[in-house]
């Protein structure tokens, strides 16, 4: 292969990883062919070249859903999610010695695998989060709220970066098992629950409450209605991670959340998708607004 095809073949496996990881929804191969060459501008032959070497590489898979194929990001091998934080499969080789925080995530339906820029984006948040001590709390006796916490991830994540305890919710009760699996592969059965909503938390062990970070990633329009719910469930100067929204979305997320409330200290923008981090000002800092 010359200089040139290589480089033509490397533009397009990065065009498609970056089209994966931003995605609202699953991609045929076909559709997801058709969107390349539209982008690249490359020919089809081309592309489905590229796809295969992808899939041979194990940096993608087909998965099979109700009766369709679909190509996704594989679950096959560990990926450098944010700075620090490794998600991997539980048989996959990771180099101890790196000194990296390793998430071990088992295959499943449910959200978060790291294969999303979201996931990637709140995660970079949260290590920058515990790396600069930007919590009401030493991260020995910090507490963490995951709301919509899908295979767990982020709960699983804030433990291993030194929470000593996290809640996560989440609706689906296929989510809520696979969040305990994993939660159980990492060793962490005993500091993370899992639960159906944040009242069934409050209800079955309110010992955890307030919160001293609290994470979602969720889309737009669920970001903004949860204003009265994180607030009550905050301690005063809590980090609060939200992604899941478009940057043009952003302003809307921020309005919701007053600023005499909450202080927005940084966001973070990747393929597309936009993360912000927060700190819930207490009451001292809320009546000198």
């Amino acid at each position: 292969m010359n200089n040139l095809a290589a480089f033509c073949d490397k533009r397009l496996s990065k065009a498609i990883m970056d089209m994966l990881r931003c995605a609202e929804h699953k991609y045929t191969p076909l559709d997801l062919e058709r969107s390349i060459c539209s982008q690249c501008h490359a020919p089809a032959k081309t592309v489905r070249r590229t796809l295969k070497e992808l899939i041979a590489q194990n940096r993608l898979a087909y998965t099979q859903f109700l009766g369709h194929t679909f190509v996704e990001i594989s679950c096959k091998r560990a990926i450098s999610a944010a700075r620090g934080v490794i998600l991997a499969p539980p048989d996959a080789a990771v180099d101890k010695a790196s000194g990296k925080t390793v998430v071990r995530i088992l295959p499943g339906a449910a959200f978060g695998m790291g294969d999303h820029a979201t996931t990637r984006i709140c995660l970079e948040l949260m290590a920058w989060v515990f790396e600069n001590q930007i919590l009401p709390a030493p991260a020995a006796s910090c507490r963490v709220m995951d709301i919509g916490t899908g295979s767990g991830v982020l709960a699983i994540a804030a433990c291993l970066l030194g929470a000593v305890h996290a809640a996560g919710t989440d609706i689906d009760a296929c989510a809520r098992v696979e969040a305990a699996q994993n939660a159980a592969l990492n060793g962490l059965e005993n500091r993370v629950e899992i639960f159906n909503s944040v009242s069934g938390a409050k209800k079955i062990n309110p010992g955890l409450f307030p919160f001293h970070l609290v994470l979602a990633n969720l889309r737009y329009p669920t970001l903004a209605g949860m204003h009265d719910l994180v607030s009550e469930i905050c301690a005063p100067g809590a980090a609060v991670i939200f992604s899941g929204f478009r940057p043009y979305e952003q302003a809307g997320v921020l309005k919701a959340f007053a600023p005499e409330r909450f202080k927005l200290l940084r966001t973070f923008e990747a393929n597309g998708w936009c993360g912000i981090a927060m700190t819930k000002l207490s009451k001292t800092d809320f009546l000198r607004v």
